[in-house]
């Protein structure tokens, strides 16, 4: 039933949902005309995971881009402020600034806002599930929204490439100039060797100098091995000088450091970790318990791979310490070998002395040249980690605004907006505008429902009873006699008190005709006017110069005593239908309805009358009904479509409760005579009111399809 009601509310007010539909409608055009088009331009960049290896270099690492927050990072690196300023040198914009501004240049502090423009213009985001980055360019021309996309690409990927370069080439400048320095350090020490050699001749040894010379010569292996080690690792701590510490995946590519026992298990561990969630990210949604497990672990791994990168790095600073401080007390142990060496043999000793050295200054020398061809290969293997996989294209159509989708969605928002401008208007409307819901708020039935329409021809004072018997009016009070005829016994259904909870009702209209439709029925009827104070019925059954004459007698004259009541009621033109008129204005009408003795006037009117109608005052405006109902058969509530307010006709029922009175239901009037308004009350009775008994509809073209029909 709700659903029917919602239905029928929204049927009644249409006129306002096409109104604010139009509007909606309208307004959203407007603005579709005042919109400039957007035009796009879309590239696609790929994420490189895997790179190629010719060849195989202990100790050398690919650069790779590998787990999710290093793709979120390469897409927030792609929006940053330096690549965006770039952008705008390259698509002309920052010359537009500059050519804008007082000083005829782009100053520091335009450079934000400049960037945050182009910001602006850029949709840059991750392609879910792949290593796809989206780059999505919109300006008001298509051939700038290209050359804006294609701009970023181009500046991003040489921006890559020239930090990839400086690196290398630090840690190339510092081994060329070791090898200088050994390179010179050699010649010196060839040179020593071969003036000493000119200068003494070889003595041979005994086996004491024997013994010496091998242990010089353990030591001197020692010594280089420590050098070379410290040279290796002094190399890798220039690189770690060049590398920000919280990129991982650039720290692990210095060799010393991605070898150290405090890195390699972890990132040994995190490459399993990796394979074992990418294989359970296929199988599971990312709500699953397991997927969520294995998320937490990975990622916790590679905290510890930070936090492993960071402190080994310390630990790289200390190893090169410790061997420095190695290599320090081997060639102290050198030292004290070839002082005893000298000791032995102050000829020979010197002679191995420079042979030795000039052998250990060769090898650290051809040891720094391998590690410079070893960094030449790396940086050569080390190409570039993205790839284009879709170049930005020439689109002519915008793709804002969409017309189409907007004027869609405007109707829909101007359709909701109706709707719940209805039913907040429902919400707030305390009326009665239905049957079931007067039924419903005041737990009183609806006796009758007296539909609006138009009574052309019917003069003040006469009946639609009488005047227009075949009109729906009429029919509706045939259903109000009818429902108070099923009140109870013939004896305690005579008398009818007819009232409305506020003026402006149409309770003499209801009084007038139930009175003249119980008389239709050759029941002797009498209807009375107690509304002494506005007399609508009697104005409207007798003539004004009949109410004014001196002679004229009605109600206040019976309760004043100064007129019989025989005397008092006149015919009204229509069989059985007579009037007690409301009299002559009195100055105390509340009085005279309490102080007389109702009860017993209306059963004397009963010895003579077959019913009584009884027209008053509204109930809450005075206190004229509550004197007269208690006296009554029966009270009929009379209340307006859309007029009365709920509270009123709850507080004069309450109130008619009180006196005793005996509340037969409700009249509705003026009801609306379509479904919105009445629901299914008298609505399916208009084929049986096109054509009656009480006279012709007129509506010879329905009948005469009836007549073929049947």
């Amino acid at each position: 039933m709700n659903a029917q009601r919602y239905l029928f509310l929204l049927l009644r007010y249409l006129w306002l949902i096409l109104l604010i539909l139009a509007t909606g409608l309208a307004g959203a055009w407007m603005w579709l005309k005042n919109q400039s088009p957007v035009y796009a331009s879309r590239a696609v960049l790929e994420v490189i995971v895997d790179q190629a290896q010719v060849i195989n270099i202990t100790d050398v690492n690919s650069n790779r881009i590998t787990g999710l927050d290093a793709l979120n990072t390469v897409v927030q690196s792609l929006t940053s402020n330096t690549i965006l300023l770039q952008v705008a040198q390259a698509t002309g914009l920052a010359e537009e600034w500059a050519q804008q501004s007082a000083g005829g240049k782009v100053t520091p502090e335009m450079e934000s806002a400049l960037a945050g423009t182009v910001r602006l213009k850029l949709n840059v985001g991750l392609r879910r599930g792949t290593r796809l980055i989206d780059i999505v360019a919109e300006d008001s021309s298509p051939e700038k929204a290209q050359k804006l996309a294609e701009s970023l690409v181009k500046v991003f990927l040489a921006n890559q490439s020239q930090s990839r370069t400086d690196v290398t080439t630090q840690a190339n400048s510092f081994l060329v100039e070791e090898a200088n320095k050994l390179k010179r350090k050699v010649e010196e020490s060839e040179t020593k060797l071969a003036e000493y050699r000119t200068k003494n001749d070889a003595i041979s040894l005994d086996e004491r100098q024997n013994v010496v010379e091998q242990r010089l010569q353990a030591l001197s292996k020692q010594v280089t091995d420590a050098n070379t080690q410290s040279a290796t690792i002094q190399t890798d701590l220039e690189r770690l000088k060049a590398t920000d510490v919280t990129d991982v995946e650039a720290m692990l590519r210095i060799s010393s450091l991605a070898a150290l026992p405090e890195v390699a298990p972890i990132r040994t561990a995190l490459s399993a970790k990796e394979s074992e969630f990418a294989t359970l990210k296929e199988r599971y949604l990312e709500l699953h318990p397991k997927y969520q497990a294995a998320l937490s672990e990975l990622t916790e791994y590679r905290t510890k791979l930070k936090q492993a990168v960071v402190q080994a790095a310390e630990t790289l600073r200390q190893q090169y310490q410790n061997f420095a401080d190695t290599e320090r007390k081997l060639t102290q142990l050198f030292k004290d070998a070839k002082q005893e060496s000298l000791k032995l043999g102050e000829i020979a000793i010197p002679y191995a002395a420079l042979q030795r050295e000039a052998k250990t200054d060769q090898e650290l020398y051809q040891a720094v040249l391998t590690r410079l061809k070893e960094t030449n290969v790396t940086s050569g293997l080390e190409k570039s980690s993205y790839r284009y996989q879709e170049e930005p294209l020439y689109n002519p159509l915008p793709v804002r605004p969409n017309k189409t989708k907007s004027m869609i969605l405007a109707g829909f928002a101007s359709l909701a907006l109706g709707a719940g401008l209805v039913l907040l208007i429902d919400t707030l409307d305390s009326t009665v505008r239905t049957v079931d819901d007067a039924e419903k708020a005041f737990s009183a039935p609806v006796l009758a429902a007296v539909p609006e329409g138009k009574l052309d021809g019917i003069l003040p004072g006469q009946t639609v009873m009488s005047e227009a018997p075949d009109s729906p009016q009429a029919e509706a009070f045939r259903n109000l006699r009818a429902s108070i005829s099923l009140l109870g016994d013939e004896q305690t259904r005579r008398i009818f008190l007819i009232t409305s909870s506020i003026p402006g009702e149409g309770k003499t209209f209801c009084s007038q005709n139930l009175a003249a439709a119980l008389a239709g029925q050759n029941l002797k009827t009498l209807v009375i006017d107690a509304d002494l104070r506005r007399p609508a019925l009697s104005a409207a059954l007798i003539p004004q110069d009949e109410r004014r004459a001196d002679n004229y007698r009605g109600l206040t004259d019976v309760l004043s005593g100064q007129c019989a009541v025989a005397a008092a009621i006149r015919g009204t033109g229509m069989a059985n239908l007579f009037l007690l008129p409301s009299g002559r204005r009195a100055p105390n009408p509340s009085e005279l309805l309490a102080q007389y003795d109702l009860g017993g006037l209306l059963d004397g009117l009963l010895k003579e009358y077959d019913r009584i109608v009884i027209d008053t005052a509204p109930v809450n405006a005075v206190s004229d009904a509550l004197s007269i109902a208690p006296s009554v058969h029966a009270v009929c509530m009379v209340l307006m479509y859309g007029k009365t307010p709920r509270r009123a006709v709850t507080r004069a029922l309450s109130v008619l409760q009180k006196t005793g009175a005996r509340i037969a239901g409700l009249v509705m009037n003026r009801m609306p005579a379509n479904r919105g308004a009445s629901y299914y009350y008298y609505y399916y009775g208009d084929s049986y009111a096109e054509d009656n008994v009480y006279g012709n509809s007129n509506k010879q073209g329905k009948k005469r399809r009836r007549d073929k029909v049947a």
